[in-house]
């Protein structure tokens, strides 16, 4: 069998530690335990990426890079931009269609203590955010929606935002919205069933868009 390569490596070790995280959460996880999952020895793992810190830094980089390489191609294309961002919203809600919310929750919990992991998360959401503004602004440009909150009080007076800032201010809003949910999802399930959970996301998105 011809040896594999060392980005191989690193992605085979990448989405076996994720999946450890998924199956016995970030505060257990130890670097013996992902190397078990593949058969290797704990210094291979630690020769591809130094420290525990820096592999799980890297296996949420790899995760939401997933996700978002999936958003991205559910954003291009030529149908309105209206649809393209519901296909997107609907890919980014709690609802099984991206990986376990767990691993996010995790995530953002490690992310309070460990500088590495906070600015990896900080560089998902960076993305996520452009992705929705970007199709928001299409929408704003071409008339199929307005985003609510366009005006801005300045010192001279009430100005209107350009469509970028009210895109991405509206990108916010709802990504914060959809992450609310995702924690009530997980915590609260009898709460919340998919189905409303759903209902929720349309009239939300529908208000910042009308």
């Amino acid at each position: 069998m011809p040896r594999k390569s060392a980005s191989d490596r690193r992605e085979e070790i990448l989405a076996a530690t994720v999946e450890e995280i998924e199956s016995t959460g970030l505060r257990t996880l130890r670097v013996a335990d992902v190397a078990d999952r593949l058969g290797l020895s704990p210094s291979l793992v630690i020769y591809h990426f130094v420290t525990k810190e820096a592999l799980v830094a890297a296996a949420f980089a790899h995760a939401g890079e997933n996700d978002l390489y999936r958003a991205r191609r559910l954003a291009t294309g030529r149908r309105p931009a209206t649809e393209r961002l519901s296909d997107v919203v609907r890919w980014y809600m709690p609802t099984g269609s991206t990986r376990s919310w767990k691993i996010w929750i995790d995530g953002w919990s490690a992310g309070l203590f460990d500088a590495e992991v906070r600015s990896t998360f900080a560089a998902l959401d960076r993305d996520w955010k452009t992705i929705l503004s970007g199709l928001i602004v299409e929408g704003l440009e071409a008339g199929e929606f307005r985003c609510a909150g366009t005006a801005e009080v300045t010192s001279a007076g009430v100005a209107e935002a350009t469509s970028t800032e009210a895109a991405e201010a509206c990108a916010t809003r709802i990504l914060a919205y959809l992450d609310g949910l995702a924690v009530q999802l997980i915590f609260n399930p009898e709460s919340v069933s998919p189905a409303a959970l759903s209902r929720w996301v349309e009239a939300f998105v529908a208000r910042e868009l009308e």
